[in-house]
Parts: C-alpha cells; sequence; structure tokens
C-alpha cells in the first residue's frame, strides 16, 4: 500500500539509524548468532563469509543471481559497482568470503569494531584517498598485503565513488593498470539494488529486501598484448553486465547459494578474532548500558504523561518498521521520485525503464 511520502520521511531514522548501530555492532550480531565460529581455533572456517551471511540474515535480505557464470575462485581481480554501504554485506557475500577488499582508511573511523575485526583476518586494505605519489610503490605494497593474506581474490570500485544513478560512472583505470601488470584474471560483478538495504546518500535503510547480482565471463589479462586491447575489454564487458543485471527480471531468479572456501586460519588470527569478539561484546555491554541509562532519564522527564510517551514511541518505531520492510526497486524510488514504501513494480519492466531514461 503507498505511503505518503511525508509519512514515509518521517519514519525513515529507526531503520536506517538502528543499520548503522547493526554495522558498527555487526562483530557482536554474528558471534551471538554464530555465523562466525570464533570459538573454533582450528579447523576450516572462514569468518569473512560468516560476517556477511550473518548479516544478510540478521537484515532478512535476498541475493538473486542473473545468468549462468559463477565466481571466478583463483587469483584474481573483481571489479564491483559502489552503490552504497549495502555493498559491505553483498560484496562480501557473493565473493564467498574470499576476497581481500580495499577500501578508504576514513571507513575504519566510522566503523572501527567491525573493521578492526577484517584488518585482524587479513581481508581488507586500508589506503588513504588521494593522488598516489609513488604507483610503484604502492602496488608493491599492495604485492605484500596479498602475499600475506589468506584471500585469493583482490576486490576493487573501479568507479571510484558511490553512485545510484541508473548508469555507471566512468571508470577509472589506476587497480587495472595494476591488474594488467601482474597478469591476474579479471572479473565484473555488478549488483542491483544494494542501496535498498541502506542507501546513506538517502538515510534510508530496510529490513527484507532484495539485492540481484550476475558475474561475468573472466578476463584473462594475459590474453591482451597491450593494456589498450585490455580496458577496452573491461569497459565493453562492464556495459554489457551492467545492462544484463539493471535490466534483468527479478521474478524466477535463483538464490545465490555461495561455495564456502576451505579457508583455515593459522591460531595467530583465530586467537586475535577472539579477543576482537570478547572486546566487542565487552564494549556493546557498556554502550547497552549508557543506552538504557539515557532512555530511562529521557522518558522520566514526562512524568505522569510517561506511559502516553512510550506508547507513542512504540507506535512510531512499528510504523517505521512496518514501512521500511515493505520490498522496493531502489532505482525506482529514487530515480522515479515514487512514494517510499511503495512496493516495486516488476523488475520485467527494469530495461524499459532504463532505454526510456537514455533516450530523455
Amino acid at each position: 500500500m503507498p505511503v505518503p511520502r511525508i509519512v514515509a520521511k518521517a519514519t525513515r531514522w529507526p531503520t536506517f539509524l538502528g543499520s548503522i548501530l547493526l554495522l558498527f555492532w555487526s562483530v557482536v550480531c554474528v558471534a551471538l548468532s554464530y555465523h562466525i565460529k570464533w570459538l573454533k581455533l582450528r579447523g576450516k572456517r572462514n569468518d569473512v563469509l560468516g560476517w556477511a551471511a550473518g548479516m544478510k540474515w540478521w537484515i532478512r535480505c535476498r541475493v538473486l543471481k542473473v545468468g549462468s557464470q559463477d565466481l571466478y575462485r583463483k587469483k584474481c581481480v573483481y571489479l564491483f559497482n559502489h552503490r552504497s554501504w549495502g555493498d559491505f554485506i553483498v560484496d562480501q557475500y557473493v565473493t564467498e568470503g574470499r576476497s581481500l577488499f580495499m577500501s578508504r582508511m576514513a571507513v575504519l573511523f566510522v566503523f572501527p569494531t567491525f573493521i578492526s575485526a577484517l584488518t585482524v583476518l587479513k581481508s581488507i586494505i586500508l589506503f588513504k584517498r588521494g593522488a598516489i605519489a609513488d604507483k610503484e610503490k604502492f602496488n608493491a605494497w599492495i604485492d605484500e598485503q596479498r602475499a600475506n593474506s589468506p584471500q585469493s581474490g583482490l576486490s576493487v570500485y573501479p568507479e571510484g565513488h558511490r553512485s545510484t544513478k541508473r548508469d555507471s560512472l566512468p571508470l577509472k583505470r589506476g587497480m587495472l593498470y595494476y591488474a594488467f601488470s601482474r597478469k591476474l584474471p579479471v572479473q565484473i560483478v555488478i549488483g542491483a539494488n544494494k542501496e535498498a538495504i541502506i542507501s546513506e546518500k538517502h538515510l534510508t535503510a530496510r529490513l527484507g529486501q532484495t539485492a540481484v547480482v550476475g558475474y561475468s565471463e573472466p578476463i584473462m589479462t594475459a590474453e591482451y598484448a597491450d593494456f589498450d586491447a585490455f580496458w577496452a575489454k573491461v569497459q565493453e564487458t562492464w556495459d554489457r553486465q551492467w545492462q544484463t543485471v539493471f535490466g534483468a527480471a527479478w521474478e524466477g531468479l535463483p538464490e545465490l547459494e555461495p561455495v564456502e572456501p576451505d579457508t583455515e586460519y593459522p591460531l595467530s588470527i583465530t586467537g586475535r578474532m577472539v579477543l576482537v569478539v570478547i572486546a566487542n561484546l565487552l564494549l556493546f555491554c557498556c554502550a547497552c548500558w549508557l543506552t538504557f541509562r539515557f532512555w530511562t532519564w529521557l522518558f522520566a522527564l514526562f512524568g505522569p504523561l510517561q506511559p502516553a510517551a512510550l506508547a507513542l514511541s512504540a507506535t512510531y518505531l512499528a510504523l517505521a518498521l512496518w514501512i521500511y520492510s515493505q520490498p522496493v526497486n531502489a532505482l525506482q524510488v529514487h530515480t522515479e521520485k515514487l512514494r517510499p514504501g511503495q512496493p516495486a513494480q516488476p523488475a520485467v519492466d527494469m530495461a524499459a525503464l532504463l532505454e526510456t531514461k537514455k533516450a530523455s
């Protein structure tokens, strides 16, 4: 049922702020649900896939697969489109916890709790944004990070910036030069509707959403004599994969089923992860106690009206959760300016939507 825009805007805060808290305390959440086997010190275990699968479970998200191509599971570079903070969850999930993600240093200060866990797992490379003075030195540093990581893939966002537009941003060539110089295969992974899960640009977050992803065929860098030919192939494959995923009909698509990698962390990693989880649990308990004290103090200010204030707050939260648990196609909501909370139109119409927008 369509919801008036003013109501949808007024009720977007509980799920949006809640999603930020969920990301911040995600290590606690996935440890409590035991999606990361943090007490298992030896044997097969992949905490990166466990984290992503756990977050997907907590937000009740589905990931559907477009096409028959599977994830390339050997050493390679994955190229992702950059939509929103929803990338954190979906992109880790669709690479099956096999990848070393490159991310700006700033994300460590926004989400220090779970980024510190990814650092311990050696599944993230944090770098300072800006011009790189010595590219060869930077590339050698990437080589060193890859060599010391149990991850087989390297994940890159070649658009450089997050964008929820209907069309891709221009691709940056920096890490493509790296892939070409190291003769690493490249696979393009395009995801649609990731921003429906959370969109920091639009200050929205939703439960029970559907993301759609598709893998390109791997591009074997060694088959190209020069960078320009390789670049042309990457651009052509990126554009084709973008249209395939964003133009796909969602109905009837299979749910993506990841294959757990045969990862066995050394005790130096599993032991430190125990400490990370315990530290997160202690901090979480302190935060919960302080939060309880704050809200107790705040509602006490209402005096005899406290029951009414609690009832109104509960009604507001229930309405917000209902509105922001309705499935949407985020591209329609933000591009077509449909009313938030209005159910998504059938995804089979997305190809026509894209063509209409391009024609206009």
